[in-house]
């Protein structure tokens, strides 16, 4: 089984941003979100995608992602663009003050 890469520091970093979908509607604390389709590394049957592909989502925003259980859709559905999470998850990793200590 292929080894998760993971990021304690970038974790913790996503944790402190705000909600991507940052609108009125958002509530609860932000959580983690591994995107489903990574934008770097592999994905597949009980393995999340590694810590860079982390993007930060209200409760209700991930609970409804998970429950659509389409990451296209939901990113399609707020943004317009199918693969918009995808494009957040790897600005936020070069932006994380982890991404200096990995590269």
């Amino acid at each position: 089984m292929a080894k998760r890469y993971v990021n304690k520091k970038h974790y913790r970093y996503i944790l402190t941003l705000n909600c991507c979908v940052s609108n009125t509607e958002c509530y609860g604390l932000v959580q983690a979100h591994h995107l489903l389709k990574p934008f770097d590394g592999i994905r597949g049957m009980g393995l999340k995608s590694n810590d860079k592909n982390l993007v930060p989502l209200c409760i209700k925003h991930h609970t409804e992602l998970h429950r659509m259980g389409n990451e296209y859709e939901f990113s399609y559905k707020y943004f317009g663009l199918e693969t918009q999470l995808k494009y957040f998850a790897q600005a936020f990793w070069l932006r994380s003050p982890a991404y200096e200590q990995n590269e």
